[in-house]
């Protein structure tokens, strides 16, 4: 993985076609464009820069002073977004979110009376299997008890809207460390775009030239910062699992 440092400096290699041309747009600029732009984006649209996980909530959280007073409480900043909050009434891991193999609808292909070995091969069986789990899945999150809330993720704010007495699991997507993201080629390109767009804007306030009376040509600079940026965003888009099969949960 790459520190920002050496992320920085591989951005800077692109803008300046490995010292072809002088460096114009700053470290500081391009260290700006990372944090407060490229970072909350992919963290917001990019499937792979966020990763499930559970959290466990005391239900004696509420008395906590800023619940007592304020009606919420906070979560740890690597919370981006939360999916449920699932009342713990039993401590059976089915309510934890596992699909427990002996919990799948008939229990699987085991006892299906029109397969036979004579009309089915194992990956036609598999298949089947793997679509009763998820049809058995999506049917098991009708019959959980959750609860109302409300997240804020810019300030990491969690409200709880419905009465509990219970201690909760809240199943959330958490950020992935940024390093992780410096060595996806989505991310740097979108970066790199990012930053063609910001150094084209810079050239066109001033006169730029280059030895022997060249200019560079702005316009060309900022239009193809927008396609690669919007190459990205077109890709990103394009990833989204809302049209697979079978959605469980998102």
């Amino acid at each position: 993985m790459y520190t920002i440092e050496e992320f920085i400096d591989i951005i800077s290699g692109e803008l300046i076609v490995s010292c072809a041309l002088p460096k114009i747009l700053p470290d500081i600029e391009v260290r700006r464009i990372i944090e407060t732009q490229a970072l909350p984006w992919f963290y917001a649209n990019y499937q792979y820069a966020v990763q499930k996980s559970y959290y466990f909530i005391d239900k004696n959280v509420v008395t906590l002073n800023s619940y007592t007073q304020y009606g919420w409480f906070l979560m740890p900043e690597e919370v981006q977004n939360i999916i449920y909050l699932y009342p713990i009434k039993n401590l059976s891991l089915f309510s934890l979110g596992i699909n427990a193999p002996n919990l799948s609808v008939n229990l699987g292909v085991t006892n299906q009376p029109y397969l036979s070995s004579y009309v089915t091969t194992i990956g036609e069986l598999g298949m089947y299997k793997t679509v009763l789990d998820s049809f058995s899945d999506m049917l098991n999150q009708l019959s959980k008890f959750t609860l109302k809330y409300n997240y804020n993720e810019n300030n990491n704010r969690l409200q709880i809207l419905t009465f509990f007495d219970e201690n909760i699991i809240a199943e959330v997507y958490v950020k992935i460390q940024q390093e992780a993201l410096f060595t996806d080629v989505l991310f740097q390109k979108w970066v790199i775009g990012k930053s063609k767009q910001q150094l084209g804007n810079l050239l066109g306030r001033y006169n730029f030239k280059l030895p022997g009376g060249i200019q560079y040509n702005y316009a060309d600079i900022i239009a193809e910062g927008k396609e690669e940026l919007q190459a990205v965003q077109d890709t990103i888009k394009g990833q989204s699992n809302s049209g697979w099969f079978f959605m469980v949960k998102r």
